[in-house]
């Protein structure tokens, strides 16, 4: 609900409680729907390697719908904008279930193009969505507060991801089938529809409607002017690059390099889902201890190791050894994007926060996710070319050691953010300050 003065304590906390709600039921449908089940599905309807990058560039690639989140926020407010949005991602979820069918019926080719459609609209209008999230969380918290609760919320989300992700191995455990993939989809796309009531229920204040009626143009103006966000912009760039070129290709590797089942995949997927809800309880402390700015940039070279990890991946499957890129996919995916959202949110004014917050994702959504499509699809297809036969994870080492050289460029963009003044950080000066 829009109020006219600002929100009272206990609105505010009203709100946050409705905000980890969402969190909490949106993680239970996310796990059966997102990426992994995404890729699994892909996996089992025969696509080959540069439709599954694909669907991992999905995720950014759909911020092109994000224009929408503006309009209907001008009208409606953050809270129910994404409410909307929410059943409309949904519904598009449906139409990935649907490929599964088609394909079932002979249409392979036609089931392909479902998946990437849905996948498409799954995310696009996510990213229409939450393009107000950023201006909302600010909107419902204090400096005081805030990376707490950005921190128990996310770590929330993935808490009830794990819960899922055991339920979803139980289930392909006793039923390692197509058919059983897609009604994981169907309830997915039912518990979405749930979650969708509790944002819809925060309270917020009119400045965010008011900011999105303001024409867009002269606001992105003033936001290229502004050089620490467009520091940030290249940072935040960096990080989404590597997150699509390393997450995803991880579990294909996994799948089509060493040759392992839907339910173990699965549980490598729990073992990183687990690292992204411990990462995310810390990453708040860790963030005011040290700075947003060296939580991204420690968390982006270690999130590089995953390149390297694959790259030494003994040639005999160890499931003990194999654990440890997902895990540092899961913590490290989760330390840099929670700090873009503490630095920005502590060095963007309220009043500028929306056509910020819309600059950055259509760059680094749409930009990252054109580019990094463009990208793992070429290497992909490039690095198979060297793999000898009956020995296709070679194909891949040589992919993750190109891509790792490749990314290692961000750790320069990353070290050029400026710090954030002392009283954002709640911590003395210290010797490193300036680093």
């Amino acid at each position: 609900m829009i109020r006219q003065q600002p929100l009272t304590v206990e609105q505010r906390r009203e709100s946050q409680r409705n905000y980890n709600l969402f969190n909490l039921i949106n993680g239970l449908s996310y796990m059966c729907l997102g990426e992994t089940v995404l890729i699994l599905l892909a996996v089992r309807l025969g696509c080959p390697d540069y439709i599954v990058s694909a669907l991992g560039a999905m995720l950014y690639f759909g911020y092109l719908l994000l224009p929408l989140g503006k309009i209907v926020t001008a009208r409606t407010g953050a809270a129910r904008s994404q409410s909307i949005f929410w059943i409309a991602r949904n519904i598009a979820a449906l139409l990935v279930a649907g490929s599964a069918l088609v394909c079932i019926s002979g249409f392979r080719t036609t089931a392909m193009g479902m998946l990437l459609t849905g996948a498409f609209f799954f995310y696009g209008f996510r990213a229409a969505g939450v393009v107000m999230s950023q201006p909302l969380i600010g909107n419902i918290t204090t400096d005081a507060d805030r990376g707490k609760v950005i921190g128990v919320s996310t770590g929330l989300f993935y808490v009830s991801c794990l819960v899922a992700l055991v339920t979803i191995s139980l289930l392909l455990k006793l039923s390692d089938s197509l058919g059983m993939l897609t009604g994981i989809i169907v309830v997915g796309a039912l518990c979405g529809f749930t979650s969708s009531r509790f944002i819809n229920r925060i309270d917020e204040t009119e400045g965010i409607r008011n900011s999105a009626r303001k024409p867009i143009a002269g606001e992105f103006r003033k936001v290229l002017r502004d050089r620490k966000l467009l520091r940030l912009l290249a940072a935040g760039f960096c990080v989404n690059l590597a997150v699509i070129m390393l997450i995803p290709i991880s579990m294909l590797a996994l799948k089509r390099g060493c040759g392992v089942s839907d339910t173990g995949a699965l549980l490598f997927a729990l073992g990183q889902f687990g690292a992204s809800a411990a990462a995310s309880f810390l990453s708040g402390k860790v963030a005011n201890t040290i700075g947003p700015r060296k939580t991204m940039l420690y968390a982006y070279i270690l999130m590089l190791g995953i390149g390297l990890l694959w790259l030494v991946a003994p040639a005999n499957f160890s499931p003990v050894y194999m654990i440890m890129p997902f895990l540092l996919a899961g913590s490290m995916n989760l330390g840099t994007t929670n700090s873009v959202t503490h630095y920005f949110l502590q060095t963007v004014p309220e009043e500028r926060r929306v056509a910020s917050s819309m600059f950055i994702a259509v760059i680094n959504g749409a930009g990252a996710g054109i580019a990094g499509m463009t990208v793992t699809g070429a290497l992909l297809d490039l690095c198979a070319g060297f793999a000898p036969e009956g020995n296709p994870l070679y194909g891949y080492r040589i992919y993750f050691a190109v891509a790792t050289v490749l990314l290692s460029v961000g750790i320069w963009v990353i070290a050029r953010l400026r710090p954030l003044p002392l009283e954002k950080r709640k911590v003395k000066k210290s010797w490193d300050e300036t680093i």
